[in-house]
């Protein structure tokens, strides 16, 4: 019988909480394992898989379903030394296949999208972020007449996915300055906050007004106050699932930028795609708004005269 090896804190939360993507892909790096040797290790034990199919696992672009499949998933528990059908158990009953099946939400995993943030993540030890869903963001930011940004007034429109829900978990970051701060939070309280000033990260806990039920929505309002740092020549937001809206105001309290274009990335180190350039009008505000937001990131990038 092969060995269960041991679990960190967060490991054991996401078997809890956590996606089928989600635990895979942290105990494939707790265990320091690439994809290539796990596909050794389930050769040697008669279980053929391609590391293609094991990344669409892991990224959760796809998720086993056939009984080879699930073979494979049990091999994997004792690859990676978890408990046995602990795997298999994350996966659920078939998606419905055919016309009108709805596909599956993708996600990235928060360590994925902010891995300057990845050390504040593991001393605070927090619960799966897949417990509470955005369904809205707006972001307000205000760069000033030294072409600086200064603030980010945020609002989420959030949603519980399990029951007893009452925290929120938030990122900032900024570049080559000292971290910025969470102030004026409504329909909330500030929780636990880490920041690493040497790579301008903060994690902020927001405790919700009341507990929701599965379903149950609330409204959270933060503002982030960024201290002197750079020229500013973009800001975005990085998601790691599906939101409905994302509302991006840039507010420039001097002369606005010659051009100001929006773009997508799939990843922090992915290229940009940049769209059509928006219009800055005698608001010297540029409005980004966007539709059914897939898993990525999306900003807003400029060019002073």
């Amino acid at each position: 019988m092969a060995e269960i090896a041991p679990m960190d804190r967060h490991l054991r939360g996401l078997l809890r909480h956590g996606t089928f993507a989600q635990v895979l892909d942290h105990a494939l790096n707790i265990r320091g394992l690439s994809l290539e040797q796990v596909r050794q290790r389930l050769a040697g034990r008669g279980v053929r898989v391609s590391r293609a199919a094991l990344s669409y696992w892991r990224h959760g672009r796809s998720r086993p379903e056939r009984a080879e499949s699930l073979r494979a998933v049990r091999a994997l528990e004792a690859v990676l030394g978890l408990p046995p059908e602990s795997l298999v158990a994350l996966l659920g009953p078939p998606r419905p296949r055919g016309r009108g099946a709805a596909a599956e939400p993708e996600a990235i995993d928060r360590n994925r999208l902010w891995p300057g943030h990845r050390p504040l993540l593991a001393e605070l030890d927090l619960p799966p972020d897949n417990l509470v869903r955005r369904l809205d963001v707006h972001e307000h930011l205000r760069v000033d007449e030294h072409r600086r940004l200064t603030r980010v007034h945020t609002r989420l429109v959030v949603e519980a996915t399990a029951d007893r829900v009452d925290r929120c978990v938030v990122f900032l970051w900024a570049e080559r300055s000292a971290p910025a701060l969470p102030a004026e939070v409504r329909y909330c309280r500030p929780g636990r906050v880490r920041v690493d000033p040497e790579a301008g990260a903060t994690v902020c806990e927001l405790l919700l007004d009341q507990r929701l039920a599965t379903g149950e929505r609330s409204v959270i309002e933060y503002t982030a106050l960024y201290p002197p740092g750079p020229e500013l020549t973009f800001y975005h937001h990085r998601f790691t699932r599906p939101v409905r809206q994302y509302l991006l105001q840039a507010e420039f309290a001097g002369a606005p930028p010659a051009t100001c274009v929006p773009f997508r990335q799939n990843s922090v180190l992915a290229p940009r795609r940049p769209g059509p350039p928006l219009w800055i009008g005698a608001s010297r505000t540029a409005h980004l708004v966007l539709t059914d937001v897939r898993p990525g990131i999306a900003g807003l990038a400029w060019e002073w005269a």
